[in-house]
């Protein structure tokens, strides 16, 4: 007896550029984190068969209304967007990826048909010449790289003839096995962004209690990205025993992440403020130092030709009452003081490794 199934496919489109010009340890995280927000907003059972590198490939056998499945392809692409909107609200790193991530935009695709299965080994799939064709309607002439295609089998199995979806072109692009009709929608107009939350901290416009200034050579993308890259703090940041993570996350304003000082943990937001047109900059603040009631930590860097000037302001707002201010400061500059001199001398040689490629 034939068994028969909805295939869904979100698939995001600009991946193959994205991927090949850009670099890949942000790249990768961001598609991942696409991927996930995508698998998240599945909200009618859809059965996630495997993901294949830019697309989801999904299926359900028990069917929804048309309605629902349209109200999904927008609840995810509204997911999606708000997303891709972050990254160019909240980034702090400006290497390619995170700057042109903004550009990705999704597509999904449905097809209504049989549905077998094939096992190897110990995993099973969906097999069979309905697999194929919802592959292949990929590759189409739809002249948009954000859209909703619904195959022809689809609409007639939900009885759906042209009158009935006025918002959809009807077209046909011809592959191996034959000509696939199918009913298409751009989904730019559908796209509802909120406005962005963005994380804009305002810096105390007090002096601070502990201020750096240095030069390194460098350039200014080369210096942020690798101030604020905590899979390379450890290198040169003396200030802390070790920190924990999260390596499959892109760090940026609002990102947490702990640090340990003996048998302290405290947890660490990531900072974004007010900035001139030239300048880039990493913050990050705690509230979780004894006796301190908020540490917060200021980098700032501006280009002058061949060097990076970098400005740290360190501001300390002690818990009232507490005596050993002018220690712990001393100890905190001291900290700084190490981890600046190390700083300046990795920077100089990550900025020769760029120059040597």
């Amino acid at each position: 007896m034939k068994k028969y199934a909805l295939y869904f496919m979100p698939d995001i489109s600009g991946f193959t550029n994205f991927v090949t010009s850009t670099e890949i340890e942000h790249s990768k995280h961001i598609i991942s984190e696409l991927l996930e927000i995508l698998i998240d907003n599945n909200v009618i059972g859809l059965k996630l068969v495997e993901i294949e590198g830019d697309a989801l490939f999904m299926y359900a056998t028990e069917f929804p209304e048309f309605s629902d499945l349209v109200a999904q392809s927008k609840k995810m692409l509204d997911a999606f967007s708000q997303h891709v909107q972050r990254y160019n609200t909240s980034r702090i790193c400006e290497c390619g990826a995170c700057v042109s991530a903004q550009d990705l935009q999704v597509k999904f695709l449905i097809h209504y048909g049989e549905i077998s299965f094939i096992r190897v080994k110990n995993i099973v799939k969906p097999y069979g010449a309905d697999v194929i064709k919802i592959h292949r309607l990929l590759k189409n002439s739809i002249p948009s790289d954000q859209y909703l295609l619904i195959s022809q089998s689809t609409l007639n199995f939900y009885q759906k003839g042209k009158d009935a979806i006025p918002e959809f072109t009807i077209n046909h692009d011809v592959y191996d096995y034959g000509t696939s009709q199918y009913a298409y929608t751009k989904l730019e107009s559908f796209v509802k962004l909120k406005d962005p939350e963005i994380k804009i901290t305002v810096k105390p416009s007090r002096n601070p209690e502990i201020y750096f200034d240095l030069e390194v050579t460098s350039d200014l993308d080369t210096a942020i990205n690798y101030i604020a890259d905590l899979r390379r703090r450890s290198e040169w940041y003396k200030l802390v025993n070790s920190l924990e993570f999260d390596d499959l996350r892109i760090n940026q304003a609002g990102t947490v992440h702990q640090c340990i000082v003996g048998t302290n943990v405290f947890n660490v937001e990531t900072l974004k403020w007010k900035l001139n047109k030239d300048e880039r900059g990493y913050g990050e603040r705690t509230f979780d130092i004894p006796n301190i009631a908020t540490y917060q930590q200021y980098i700032t860097l501006s280009q002058n030709q061949d060097t990076v000037h970098i400005k740290l302001e360190v501001f300390l707002d002690f818990e009232e009452g507490f005596e050993n201010r002018n220690e712990v400061i001393m100890d905190i500059t001291n900290a700084w003081t190490q981890s600046l001199d190390i700083l300046k001398v990795k920077l100089n040689t990550v900025a020769s490794e760029f120059d040597e490629e």
